[in-house]
């Protein structure tokens, strides 16, 4: 037992007590910060100045020739934005297979020094970039590493993945056609599902033909995701010169000019796996054409 003199030393005691608890608090604090609390800006000899924000520097990093899934986040010195790929609301973040840069200012180069989750932030003059730019303002980029797979890997998912949406879209067409009791139909060489509503030139449509097509554009549950009446614009291209997805441009050589038809196009021809505004991923597209 601690025996006081008086009510003024225990007062003493009891604030030391506290400041010693006060400055024990924040030394735990600084120890287990984790590790991007405590990072600081690194600056090159170019002039590039990064701060790379990660709770492990151990985790394994991307190589040239990965494939990797990111979001990135640009921001003009004017402290505008101008770029950021969350815009595409796409979760699993945009990926891309991780090339050799050709510039030095490419905002990729950074990933090497990355694991998965980690984020940096990376100011790049704007002389760099702009060439009446200033070297005492930035263009400021915020990036982060979502995942990455050895290029192997992700190939081989990739195949897996594709042949499993085969058999699904498969399955989806041939119950649109039962439950549409549509009998006649043909498939061509590719996939693609088509019949002709409406006869017109003896001419068939081939590579290097320019077609003026108006069409719409639908899933298979009937939702409308396109129309041309709508905007009373046809669609113009230049059969062959990959213009239009796959799907349609393999696909309108199996009609003649001034034809009208029915084309259903699997999602391998179409958007695959990714969104295009209002079509979701690995959607069976089907369109209305009348080609004019």
């Amino acid at each position: 037992m601690i025996l006081f003199r008086n009510k003024n030393d225990c007062f003493i005691l009891q604030h030391k007590m506290q400041r010693f608890i006060f400055i024990l608090f924040f030394f735990l604090m600084w120890v287990i910060a984790p590790v991007s609390a405590r990072q600081k800006w690194v600056k090159r000899s170019d002039g590039i100045s990064y701060k790379i924000v990660t709770k492990d520097t151990s985790k394994a990093k991307p190589v040239y020739g990965d494939h990797i899934w990111m979001h990135l986040q640009k921001i003009a010195p004017s402290k505008k934005e101008i770029f950021n790929t969350k815009i595409f609301g796409m979760e699993n973040g945009v990926d891309m297979e991780y090339k050799v840069p050709a510039k030095q200012t490419d905002i990729t180069t950074f990933f090497q020094k990355m694991g998965k989750g980690d984020s940096a932030v990376v100011k790049i003059p704007a002389s760099l970039m702009d060439s009446a730019g200033s070297a005492r303002k930035y263009y400021i980029f915020k990036i982060k590493l979502l995942d990455f797979k050895e290029k192997n890997k992700h190939e081989s998912d990739k195949q897996i993945r594709y042949r499993q949406q085969m058999i699904i879209d498969s399955l989806a067409i041939v119950d649109y056609l039962k439950n549409n009791s549509i009998p006649q139909h043909s498939t061509d060489n590719y996939g693609n599902i088509f019949w002709r509503t409406q006869y017109g030139s003896e001419r068939e449509v081939i590579a290097g033909d320019t077609v003026h097509l108006q069409y719409v554009g639908k899933l298979l549950n009937q939702k409308e995701f396109d129309n041309s009446y709508k905007r009373n614009q046809p669609l113009n291209f230049i059969v062959g010169k990959k213009q239009v997805i796959d799907g349609l441009d393999l696909g309108i050589c199996n009609f003649h000019h001034g034809d009208k038809g029915i084309l259903i196009i699997p999602s391998r021809l179409a958007y695959g796996e990714r969104e295009a505004g209002a079509i979701p991923e690995n959607s069976v597209l089907l369109f209305e054409l009348d080609i004019q």
